[in-house]
């Protein structure tokens, strides 16, 4: 008969009472495991327990932590009473590593608290995949999947911590010489409105923009014209061969307006031919050849419109990392 091969949560005790040990021997480490870690990342329900009395004894500060100081923060603890109490503790700091690299333990434990949260998902999924009753359609199933993942994907980055000044007025500098190398003018994507550049020094990775307006004030004309002058720039520099483009590939999410009405909006202002004709197809000869050609070069450019009907945060964010 063949033995069904079992497999075990990920985690690690060895792990989290080197960690744990660690910062007991030097309460310094506390600074780079907290940076990592919360309670939940660790495993075993003690090592929770105890993370989080060590994390609450050093926000409230003037208390070295010992042994002898965290067994007296949680002697009525039945789980520590159970494994021997201050011995259990005392263990620890015995076993820490001598040259303990405290990061790389929190990174380690930090990864297998995201790999367990993966196979609840997992789990969750196939249940509910099974068990759901017909009022909860498969579309709402994978609508609560996608924000599970999101909710892990966002917790589950480290983080730059503290940047040091100097290599903030780095980046900055680099910034400025992205911006002179384009004949002094911006530094980020440009939008093909002059104006705006000069505002924002062109699209910026790090900035969030709302366009605003009553129905009707030209907030999708202005939209779409943007996503074509920068899908259009980055092809452009690459042809020529620019070290630093103007543009970038766009990913545009259209939830009130069909793709075919904005791909027709960029061919009548790109072709300078009325909409109703496009609409109707009443070109004249030379309008319908002007019209092919202009289709022709635009079909090349790194656009890509998704135009599904409510479509929510969670789905926008995971079919943007897709992209």
């Amino acid at each position: 008969m063949e033995q069904e091969v079992y497999r075990h949560v990920p985690y690690d005790v060895e792990v989290e009472q080197a960690l744990l040990g660690a910062i007991l021997v030097d309460n310094r480490a506390m600074e780079a495991a907290a940076a990592l870690l919360k309670p939940e990342h660790f495993y075993d329900p003690l090592h929770q327990r105890l993370y989080e009395a060590m994390v609450a004894s050093q926000e409230r500060g003037g208390m070295t932590l010992t042994p002898l100081t965290l067994h007296a923060a949680m002697k009525a603890d039945p789980g520590l009473q159970e494994v021997g109490g201050h011995a259990y503790l005392v263990g620890l700091v015995q076993a820490a590593p001598a040259l303990p690299n405290v990061r790389d333990y929190a990174r380690i434990l930090h990864d297998l608290a995201v790999r367990r949260a993966l196979i609840r998902i997992g789990e969750d999924m196939v249940n509910a995949a099974y068990e759901a009753p017909r009022e909860n359609p498969p579309q709402a199933q994978i609508e609560e999947a996608e924000k599970a993942l999101y909710r892990v994907s966002e917790t589950s980055k480290y983080g730059e911590g503290p940047l040091d000044f100097a290599e903030a007025l780095r980046r900055t500098v680099e910034s400025a010489e992205r911006a002179q190398a384009r004949g002094g003018r911006i530094s980020g994507v440009a939008t093909g409105f002059s104006d705006i550049d000069s505002l924002l020094g062109g699209l910026q990775p790090s900035d969030l923009i709302i366009l605003a307006g009553r129905p009707g004030m030209g907030k999708t004309s202005l939209a779409t014209n943007m996503a074509f002058h920068a899908a259009r720039n980055f092809v452009l520099d690459a042809e020529a061969g620019a070290e630093i483009s103007r543009g970038a590939p766009i990913l545009f999410f259209s939830l009130e307006m069909a793709a075919q009405q904005l791909s027709a909006r960029i061919l009548s202002e790109q072709t300078e031919i009325e909409m109703w004709k496009i609409r109707n197809g009443k070109f004249s000869e030379s309008e319908w050849e002007k019209f092919v050609l202009t289709m022709q070069e635009l079909s090349t450019l790194p656009l890509y419109i998704d135009d599904t009907g409510g479509i929510s945060i969670a789905q926008i964010a995971a079919r943007a990392r897709e992209g």
